[in-house]
């Protein structure tokens, strides 16, 4: 994605649908599947070249298996961080200086993000209990 003035936001997803449980969501029998992350990857590549990554890829090659972020100073660096959703990489854009395409920018990144934080079933590990 072209991000006017600013930069370069690229970003990979691995999900699986699977079945809803009444664990993970109020309603199961009116929505019985559910999209779940596997894995991401999102990368930021700033015109003054600078470059952010956020990462999760448990599967992958690294040693660090939780989410975490590749800084603009040492991107070997693998610094532990929450799970991070696409909405919140886009914050992070517009709060760097990306220019948001829309006035509601906020209020839109909240309710799509908002779904997301309500019903998925981790925030810093696969496998921690969420608290409620």
């Amino acid at each position: 994605m072209i991000l006017p003035d600013f930069g370069r936001l690229y970003a990979a997803q691995r999900f699986q649908v699977v079945n809803t449980t009444e664990n993970d969501h109020v309603d199961p029998d009116r929505e019985p599947f559910r999209v779940s992350t596997r894995e991401y990857i999102y990368r930021l590549v700033m015109n003054k070249g600078h470059v952010i990554e956020w990462h999760w890829h448990p599967q992958g090659n690294s040693h660090e298996r939780r989410p975490h972020i590749h800084p603009a100073i040492d991107p070997k660096a693998h610094l532990p961080g929450p799970r991070f959703a696409m909405e919140d990489v886009i914050e992070s854009c517009i709060q760097l200086g990306a220019k948001p395409s829309r006035e509601d920018w906020a209020a839109r990144l909240l309710e799509s993000g908002g779904i997301h934080k309500l019903y998925r079933t981790w925030v810093n590990e696969p496998g921690e209990r969420q608290a409620t």
